[in-house]
């Protein structure tokens, strides 16, 4: 990300602040159903020194960052084995968009059930909103290794795994990359959906506690934050595309338009 970008989201961010104060003041919106900027930043630092903030905070991002990293390899797995392995794909292509389509609001607590109200079922959430999208990308990058690279393979007589580390996997990452992008996303809203079911700590707890009180303050700090770790989220992997793939046409063109 350039400066150019955190400079344009950080006006953007001032803005959004500025029209958010004067609706607040020139409405008279009472504080219980939208507290000014100012209350809103006191309530954080209220329960960053009282309510253990950070550690929900932390809680949280260590239910995201294990849930992406198992989605993610297991999705980078079965993309592979996919392509390698028609039938396994026919077989279990169903099950798995079966699993896909199904309201992950309606998965969480069959998983709080089975898991208990630990980090076990809120990572598991996040790694099946993660998987999908990820081997998606992964099939379609393995399937469209074009054919004089796996002749250039069975040439220098590369086994499965040197097939896979020097020409498969580098030929497949702008769609798997692609897929971690969008999966980015998707897996902060899985920690809240599966911390909203039932936990004891984490941003999605929090959450419900200030809906429970109705204390919108709190809502919103939590709202906000979560906010920030999904654009973090993204951007770290917009950089790691960047970094890794400056190779490719994709970020040649996107260095040139900026």
């Amino acid at each position: 990300m350039t400066i150019t970008n955190i400079l344009t989201a950080l006006r953007s961010l001032a803005i959004a602040i500025a029209v958010w104060w004067i609706i607040v003041l020139v409405a008279s919106v009472p504080a219980y159903l939208l507290p000014a900027p100012d209350a809103v930043a006191a309530r954080f630092v209220f329960l960053t020194q009282t309510a253990e903030l950070m550690k929900h905070i932390r809680v949280t991002l260590t239910e995201i960052g294990a849930g992406f990293v198992l989605g993610g390899l297991l999705g980078v797995a079965f993309g592979w084995l996919f392509v390698r392995i028609p039938l396994l794909g026919r077989l279990l292509s169903p099950l798995i968009l079966l699993l896909q389509t199904a309201p992950k609001i309606a998965i969480a607590p069959l998983l709080l059930l089975w898991l208990g109200l630990d980090m076990g079922p809120k990572i598991t959430l996040i790694a099946i909103v993660t998987f999908f999208p990820v081997m998606a990308g992964a099939a379609a990058g393995f399937a469209a290794v074009e054919k004089p690279y796996r002749d250039l393979a069975t040439l220098l007589h590369l086994g499965t795994w040197k097939r896979f580390r020097r020409i498969e996997l580098p030929f497949s990452l702008p769609p798997i990359l692609a897929g971690l992008r969008i999966a980015s996303t998707q897996a902060v809203t899985a920690a809240v959906i599966g911390e909203l079911m039932g936990a004891t700590y984490g941003l999605g707890y929090l959450l419900s506690l200030g809906q429970e009180n109705g204390d919108a303050s709190v809502v919103i700090v939590a709202v906000l934050i979560l906010s920030a770790i999904g654009w973090g989220f993204h951007e770290v992997i917009r950089l790691c595309e960047r970094r890794m793939l400056s190779w490719h046409t994709s970020q040649v063109t996107l260095d040139a338009s900026v």
